[in-house]
């Protein structure tokens, strides 16, 4: 339990990332619960930040951007226990991050980090980010049927622009057909958005499941309108696609750089 616990601590403390590479013109930082059947409570200056975080919930940390979390405490929820005394630290004051608390391959809590891609999409298309955080092998991302991410593992992420649209959407061992682990569900990549899905949860014990996130307002105006008689175009193929979704692959990278205040 406290092993879990620490998660959450080590969540906070690496909020003190180094300056993202492309310059943010507000602050965001989520943190998400990926990891079932715990709950806890976090304290700042003996005030609760927020209680009872569960699986699956997100916080919203952009508000404290650029502040020092004075006496930093993860209890057990509902208690005054104290799991985890981390002092005092300091939030960056730019960027935009996701962290999830999540299992690795082997189903060991850990965190992971991602800096979010918010570079303007096209018109017309939206941005579709999967990250693999569960405690499974790698597998292949199929979308309609065709391989769009190939031999995505723990804990990387892939990512694409594509037509704004619904896609049917199923995870399978890299190289397999079968088993389907996730899905066949429906993702809806939205215009102008980016929509990040999150494998979570573990093989072996049954959980695998995803949960999601979004980040808005991120579309291009039109570059002209079409009017008159033209012909309608049908759209890309789901194979076009596919190509240029596993061309578009990469895996996140990186370390991280902590601040834990030490006067």
């Amino acid at each position: 339990m406290k092993k879990l616990i620490a998660v959450f601590a080590a969540t906070l403390m690496a909020l003190a990332i180094a300056a993202p590479a492309m310059a943010q013109a507000e602050t965001r930082i989520h943190l998400i619960h990926g990891i079932p059947d715990t709950a806890v409570d976090v304290y700042v200056d003996d005030a609760a930040v927020f209680e009872d975080f569960n699986f699956g919930d997100t916080q919203d940390l952009s508000s404290l951007a650029g502040e020092t979390l004075v006496n930093l405490q993860v209890r057990l929820a509902g208690t005054d226990t104290v799991a985890i005394e981390a002092g005092d630290v300091d939030l960056p004051a730019s960027g935009n991050y996701s962290i999830i608390a999540n299992l690795d391959e082997a189903g060991t809590p850990t965190l992971s980090v991602f800096a979010n891609d918010t570079s303007e999409i096209d018109a017309g298309n939206g941005r579709l980010q999967v990250r693999h955080t569960a405690a499974a092998p790698a597998v292949d991302v199929k979308a309609d049927g065709a391989v769009a991410f190939s031999n995505l593992s723990n804990p990387n992420e892939a990512k694409a622009d594509l037509p704004a649209a619904t896609y049917s959407v199923e995870v399978v061992p890299t190289g397999a057909d079968e088993p389907v682990v996730i899905g066949p569900a429906d993702i809806a990549v939205t215009d102008g958005e980016s929509l990040i899905v999150y494998a979570v949860g573990s093989l072996e014990g049954e959980t695998l499941t995803v949960l999601t996130e979004s980040i808005t307002g991120l579309g291009a105006a039109p570059a002209a309108v079409q009017t008159g008689n033209s012909p309608i175009d049908s759209g890309t193929s789901m194979a076009t696609v596919a190509a240029l979704m596993i061309i578009a692959t990469v895996a996140v990278g990186g370390g991280l750089v902590l601040a834990r205040r030490t006067n």
